[in-house]
């Protein structure tokens, strides 16, 4: 444990500041990108079509052909093709409609939400430290959004929102059935489904843009290559050498850098109070990872439920 806290602020910190710094940037370049006249089907096809080439290059490589149960393959698949592209695709539409920075905060309501979920499942007891937590993000969240939500646009702030849900639950779904699985593995699955998905969803619609100007496309890649690719090989290795509930609380800076990032490239502005409100999530959000979990009429115990609040162990 010592070792552990000690690497804390060395190369392991230092990776997951990258990480954060990746996954921070992801909502800018999706400002860009659309700006680019880039279609939504568009940029998350490329987006996890590359990510399931490099992974499962990787995964192969290192550890050959993984021999899972038709159930564990069947959850992947719906995990990546409906939880997670829903996801990705609700986070960065919500951006058309909303700040960059605000959508960043709001996303980051689902580490509270994972908790109010595991409660309501029965997964673990409410602890005081928890509630506490559930307080400070509930207050968080409306000094962000403001008590008559004026001047914010209700589809953005739904979407937004609508991401943290989904995000909650795909990484309670995760934690329960992907323990037989590596990351490299589930990450190669998750991403190949959902690059099926909106590889259909494009065709079927018509909604897919080729012809993209050369700046368009590099944000693109950007997207594949800093927010998803780098991002979750320095956060898997950050996180091997400081653990995930460090790695956890390092990549509660990802909304503070997209804040500092949307303010100087795109000159948006958030009020003190909403600034305030965004230091309130994400301290709600800390306190949720810090809190001991157990579960229901066990809490005497010394076995802790691992429920953790990150997904980015599961896919990018």
């Amino acid at each position: 444990m010592g070792n552990q806290q000690k690497q804390a602020v060395g190369p392991g910190a230092v990776l997951i500041f990258i990480s954060t710094l990746g996954f921070s940037v992801y909502p800018i370049l999706g400002k860009f990108v659309f700006a680019g006249g880039a279609a939504l089907a568009t940029v998350l096809f490329v987006r996890f079509i590359l990510a399931a080439l490099f992974f499962g290059t990787i995964a192969l490589i290192r550890e050959g052909f993984p021999h899972l149960p038709g159930k564990t393959w069947l959850t992947m698949w719906c995990m990546g093709g409906i939880g997670y592209s829903l996801m990705a695709g609700f986070y960065l539409s919500s951006v058309r409609y909303i700040p960059a920075s605000l959508a960043a905060l709001l996303l980051y309501a689902y580490p509270i939400i994972v908790t109010v979920l595991a409660v309501l499942s029965r997964q673990e007891e409410l602890s005081g430290l928890k509630l506490v937590g559930l307080l400070l993000s509930t207050l968080g969240l409306i000094l962000v959004l403001g008590l008559a939500l004026k001047g914010i646009n209700p589809l953005g702030i739904a979407l937004a929102l609508g991401a943290a849900f989904l995000y909650a639950v795909y990484i309670l779904l995760g934690n329960h059935v992907l323990r037989t699985t590596t990351p490299l593995v589930s990450t190669s699955m998750i991403s190949i489904s959902a690059a099926v998905t909106y590889g259909i969803v494009g065709l079927a619609t018509g909604g897919t843009t080729w012809t993209l100007s050369w700046g368009t496309w590099m944000g693109i890649g950007g997207i594949a290559l800093f927010s998803t690719i780098i991002a979750m090989l320095t956060f898997f290795q950050g996180m091997k050498l400081i653990g995930a509930t460090s790695a956890s609380i390092i990549s509660t800076l990802e909304p503070v850098m997209t804040v500092v990032l949307a303010v100087f490239l795109f000159s948006e502005h958030l009020s003190l109070l909403q600034m305030a409100g965004g230091v309130l999530v994400i301290l709600g959000g800390i306190v949720a990872v810090l809190a001991p979990s157990f579960p229901p009429n066990r809490k005497g115990k010394a076995e802790r439920v691992e429920i953790q609040t990150t997904g980015k162990n599961f896919v990018p």
